[in-house]
């Protein structure tokens, strides 16, 4: 859950005008997130949802052959000299690792040029996630609009402290800014595991 400043900028893009046969659209789920009102109860819901899903992941047999196969290659790549055989071998895991993380972004859910129902839609198809969304109490809907309220939120809020910008702009929900504002410590505590989790 931690601000991904990719996936916010890429919502804060998505303000920006659209082609007429989907502004409609753009519109209504723009004006969804504007008006979502962000609580610690309901971040600590999208928390376990994540805890939930790292372990998912972590129970995966494809991911632990991956985290042994990025092991195997940091061996490796830690020798003074390699052997002909060990060269060949490093270059098939980086191509194995390359092919296998391609694939697990593919899994994920990226906002970028998706509305909220084909989110959610994709969200409920997939069945990990929809178990660990049951688990937290969360729709699939709201945990797509929480998740991008969040991220508007902490983007802007980084934007103010950083002194990139001067005042809350008017395409973000102003009450979410000064409540992540408040909160900050508070997040950034509630986070720290998944944010290791999913650096690993």
């Amino acid at each position: 859950m931690r601000p991904r400043i990719q996936a916010a900028i890429a919502f804060l893009a998505a303000l920006a005008p659209v082609p007429a046969a989907a502004q409609a659209g753009a519109d209504a789920d723009t004006r969804e997130v504007m008006a979502y009102r962000l609580t610690m109860p309901k971040l600590r819901q999208l928390n376990q949802f994540v805890a939930d899903l790292h372990r998912q992941r972590d129970a995966d047999p494809a991911y632990q052959q991956l985290k042994r196969k990025k092991a195997e290659l940091a061996a490796l790549a830690a020798k003074d000299e390699l052997t002909e055989a060990e060269g060949e071998r490093m270059a098939k895991l980086e191509e194995e690792i390359a092919a296998a993380e391609e694939a697990e972004e593919g899994e994920g859910i990226d906002p970028e040029g998706q509305s909220l129902t084909s989110m959610a839609e994709r969200m409920t198809a997939d069945p990990r996630v929809a178990s660990a969304l049951k688990s937290a109490g969360l729709s699939a809907r709201e945990a797509a609009t929480l998740e991008l309220a969040f991220f508007q939120a902490a983007l802007t809020a980084e934007l103010l402290e950083s002194g990139t910008i001067k005042e809350i702009p008017k395409e973000a929900n102003t009450e979410n800014v000064r409540f992540y504002q408040a909160h900050k410590a508070e997040i950034a505590t509630l986070t720290a595991l998944a944010e290791r989790e999913e650096q690993e």
